[in-house]
């Protein structure tokens, strides 16, 4: 495997236990790349391994003599300037780049699909890599999550490149694509956008950027959001449009549904097996955009059902034992957004409709609790039970806030919320609240996915 000549051999990756970076320095390490990797929080025993194992050898925290000899620093957004491998690259000469601008120029040697979306991106892009792969298109990918049942990265030969195209810090616009992808536009990221006009139109500049003579794949609801501007000679392709979704039905772990397709009288039935209703759209945008990317609809559609899902995402780990008798099932997931716990909260009332929902929630960040704060107590109120975690704090200007914020939160979401603390000790709090049969649902951004390893046993996660 080769990746041409789009980056040098010799690559050190400050933060490199972030999910993109993560992916990038192990592709480039098992293409034949040189890769060292380095990060302030040290990786956890999975993602150690998963490093080492791909070539990529980890340096412990953040120091000046880790870049001796590198020919190119490639950092995550969240690493700043002032990061002392940076200062020590930029003394040297050693040209530095951002996770983003690095995976762009690893993009131009493809033809590219980038995937964007304020929520999706994961799941979407995670689809389309699996989809192109079981129909034979050999695609390189990159996704910034764990899918299950494959690995987050791979060169392939010569088919397209997918990558998951993060909006926070405008990351998405120095990626190079032939096929944009939008699942959907959200309010988020506002430390980054000021509000929700920014957030639009850092995306339609992400629109705009699609290649002359590409395509541009909206997911439900999209265009009307953005009214996005294409470059001469691009296409713009609405997923309700060309795949709308006839109807749908929970089944035991999954949905059945029945995709229409533009031009074809015939529905046509396909099982999804992930438990979100809103995997359904997902799945369509990948769908469409796997298409895009020169694969005929008819050789995609029956690999849908072979889709494992991602890690984290409504991700189904198991029973529990209570400490008395009983036990109760754990899902996992990433949630972290408004809108992203009422989907997971509509998934649990669709497949586990006579059970008691207990929200295990850890708030991500200070700045994005504040700023979502009002969605954030609408969200918690539609469940039974709710253990709140401390607020998640990485790159916040004010953590001093955190322990008010989180009990204000408590308070104003509802008398069934309650404050468990940290989530690393939350344990014995949570036991206290469940009962036999109970759904746990574990969502956050941060370390809470500890939590829900400990509730089932680590063994019980793939």
């Amino acid at each position: 495997m080769k990746t041409g000549r789009a980056l040098p051999r010799r690559l050190h990756c400050v933060g490199v236990a972030g999910g993109g970076l993560s992916a990038l320095a192990s592709l480039l390490a098992s293409c034949g790349h040189a890769v060292s990797g380095s990060d302030r929080n040290p990786p956890g025993e999975a993602l150690v391994e998963s490093l080492l194992a791909a070539g990529v050898s980890l340096e412990p925290g953040h120091a000046a003599e880790h870049i001796e000899g590198v020919e190119l620093l490639i950092r995550s957004a969240a690493v700043p300037d002032s990061n002392p491998e940076v200062e020590a690259a930029q003394r040297a000469g050693v040209p530095v780049l951002k996770y983003s601008e690095a995976l762009g120029r690893l993009m131009s040697t493809r033809r590219g699909l980038a995937v964007a979306g304020t929520h999706g991106k994961t799941s979407t892009t995670a689809m389309a890599a699996h989809l192109l792969r079981a129909a034979g298109a050999d695609p390189a990918w990159i996704v910034g999550g764990q899918p299950l049942g494959m690995p987050p990265f791979g060169w392939g030969s010569d088919g397209p490149m997918i990558v998951e195209a993060c909006e926070y810090d405008c990351s998405f616009l120095n990626l190079s694509y032939d096929v944009a992808l939008v699942t959907g536009v959200a309010v988020d990221h506002l430390d980054c956008f000021g509000d929700f006009d920014g957030v639009l139109a850092a995306f339609r500049r992400f629109c705009a950027g699609v290649s002359a003579g590409g395509q541009l794949v909206l997911g439900p609801g999209v265009a009307e959001l953005l009214e996005p501007q294409l470059p001469s000679g691009a296409t713009l392709i609405q997923v309700d449009e060309v795949l709308p979704l006839r109807s749908a039905h929970p089944e035991a772990g999954g949905w059945r549904a029945s995709l229409g397709r533009a031009g074809d009288a015939v529905e046509h039935s396909v099982w999804l097996p992930l438990l979100g209703r809103h995997d359904l759209d997902n799945m369509r945008c990948a769908l469409v955009a796997a298409h895009c990317s020169g694969v005929p609809m008819d050789e995609l559609l029956p690999h849908v059902a072979s889709f494992a899902g991602v890690g984290r995402r409504l991700q189904a780990l198991g029973t529990a034992p209570l400490p008395g008798a009983g036990r109760v099932t754990v899902v996992d997931d990433f949630a972290h957004h408004p809108d992203a716990l009422a989907a997971a909260l509509a998934a649990a009332r669709s497949h586990f409709a006579d059970r008691r929902v207990v929200a295990v929630f850890q708030p991500h960040q200070v700045s994005r609790t504040e700023d979502l704060f009002d969605g954030f107590t609408r969200a918690l109120r539609g469940f039974d039970v709710v253990a709140l975690c401390d607020i998640f704090v990485t790159r916040d200007a004010h953590p001093e806030r955190a322990q008010e914020l989180c009990s204000r939160l408590a308070r104003e979401s509802g008398p069934h919320v309650v404050r468990v603390g940290p989530a690393a000790a939350a344990m014995d709090r949570l036991h206290a609240l469940l009962r036999p049969d109970d759904l746990c649902l574990v969502m956050g951004a941060g370390d809470v996915d500890g939590l829900a390893e400990r509730l089932v046993g680590a063994a019980a996660r793939p």
